[in-house]
């Protein structure tokens, strides 16, 4: 049976367990297969895997990332392996992304929210364990997960 690799999504994982020839072998039924690649992904393999995956660090983009402090910050979680994400209140990603492409940060993981609400809400549905800001209000929001910049 394959098992979780490391950053592999939960959507990855069961594609390829269910294309794996082993479980079609032992599950012919479709769902119960499906069932048997989703327990390996959430059980214990996937629990280790969840444990140890990436610390996930977002930025602000105007006046936060766009400065050289910023930039610093995000090449040195990036050299520690951290999953960099950049989360703004701009209405388009598209001003972003040569800045994202600088650092290497796929544009996957790049969020124009629209608005500082729908920001703070992006960053805790990511499980964003830390997000550098320059907005007090959204530090505030976030509580220990905010860091003014």
């Amino acid at each position: 049976m394959p098992t979780p690799r490391p950053k592999e999504t939960e959507e990855e994982f069961i594609s390829r367990c269910m294309g794996d020839p082993e479980p079609m072998d032992k599950y012919p039924d479709e769902a119960q297969r499906y069932a048997v690649c989703k327990s390996i992904y959430d059980g214990p393999v996937g629990a280790y895997r969840k444990a140890f995956a990436p610390e996930k660090i977002s930025f602000d983009y105007d006046e936060t990332l766009t400065t050289e402090k910023g930039m610093e910050l995000a090449k040195q979680w990036i050299s520690k392996g951290v999953d960099v994400y950049i989360i703004s209140a701009r209405g388009s990603i598209e001003p972003m992304l040569t800045r994202a492409q600088e650092l290497g940060i796929p544009k996957s993981r790049i969020y124009a929210t629209g608005s500082n609400k729908a920001k703070v809400e992006k960053i805790l549905q990511l499980g964003i364990s830390k997000h550098y800001d320059n907005n007090a209000d959204v530090i505030k929001q976030l509580g220990n997960i905010g860091q003014l910049i």
